[in-house]
């Protein structure tokens, strides 16, 4: 595994972990700089929206982990960057009010 894809795993799972607190902390309401970080009003989905997302984190610190310690991509690689567009797609909707 070279170093820019070690970089990058390394980098995703840094993202999922930071972003499953953070919806943690919403969930119970928590109020921190890093629960309220691109905080959005998610009234379209009320009360799913909370938990919609911790399925897709859980994946991707699971596969991150296991693409750095096998050291090897691999489909379970590819299939953690290709969900990567869901959060593209999601923050997009988000910001243009197509989800409200």
């Amino acid at each position: 595994m070279n170093t820019f894809v070690k970089l990058l795993f390394s980098l995703l799972l840094a993202f999922f972990v930071i972003h499953l607190l953070r919806d943690i902390l919403q969930i119970y309401n928590i109020d921190t700089p890093l629960a309220t970080l691109l905080r959005t009003n998610h009234l379209w989905c009320r009360p799913f929206c909370d938990y919609a997302t911790l399925p897709h984190e859980i994946f991707g610190i699971i596969g991150s982990s296991i693409v750095l310690k096998r050291k090897k991509v691999g489909i379970l690689g590819w299939l953690v960057l290709l969900s990567l567009p869901l959060w593209s797609i999601g923050f997009v909707m988000e910001g243009l009010g197509l989800n409200r």
